[in-house]
This record gives structure tokens, C-alpha cells and sequence, in this order.
């Protein structure tokens, strides 16, 4: 059986350059990838806002005519109504006071 034969000093280097410029294909591929991805994260994310948003229009009809720190304060204080009252509701019924339905 022959022994297969060595490569040359200059053979080498070329299949190391040729490796490196494989490398340097897969990292512009990889940062393209994370560039659509990052697009398509905040095309999602955009479409959300504007989906909620009208939710909150359409629930809100007066919403149309705040500012957006009125429309932030609008949510805040009703939320956090909302959440106190379904809370001393639930204290309500855990202690008796108040019978489940």
C-alpha cells in the first residue's frame, strides 16, 4: 500500500487561506441572518403596538383625542383600579364576606 503523499508548505497555506475565507463567508451569512431576524423581531413586535393600540381605540372611543401620556395615565389608573378591586374581592370571598357566585 503506498503512503499517500505530503502536501507542500505552499499547498498548506492555500487550503488555510481557502479555510479562512470559508470562515469569513459563515460569519457575513450569520450576521446577515441576525440582521433579518432583528427586522422581523421588530416587524412582529410593531404590529403588536399598532394591534393594541386600536384594541384600546376601539374600547376607548374618548382615547382618540388624548395625548399619549393621557392614554398612559388613562390605562394606569384603571388597571390598577381593576386589580385592587378583583383583589379585595378575592380577600372578600377568602374570609366569607362577600359569597362566591
Amino acid at each position: 500500500m503506498t503512503k499517500p503523499r505530503e502536501k507542500t508548505c505552499e499547498e498548506l497555506q492555500a487550503e488555510i487561506e481557502g479555510e479562512k475565507k470559508k470562515i469569513r463567508q459563515f460569519e457575513n451569512r450569520e450576521k446577515m441572518l441576525r440582521q433579518k431576524l432583528f427586522k422581523e423581531e421588530r416587524r412582529t413586535r410593531s404590529h403588536r403596538f399598532i394591534v393594541r393600540g386600536a384594541v384600546f381605540e376601539s374600547i376607548v372611543p374618548e382615547a382618540k383625542g388624548m395625548t399619549n401620556e393621557e392614554s398612559a395615565t388613562f390605562l394606569r389608573l384603571a388597571l390598577t383600579r381593576a386589580i385592587c378591586f378583583f383583589l379585595l374581592l378575592h380577600q372578600l370571598q377568602a374570609v366569607s364576606i362577600v359569597p362566591l357566585q
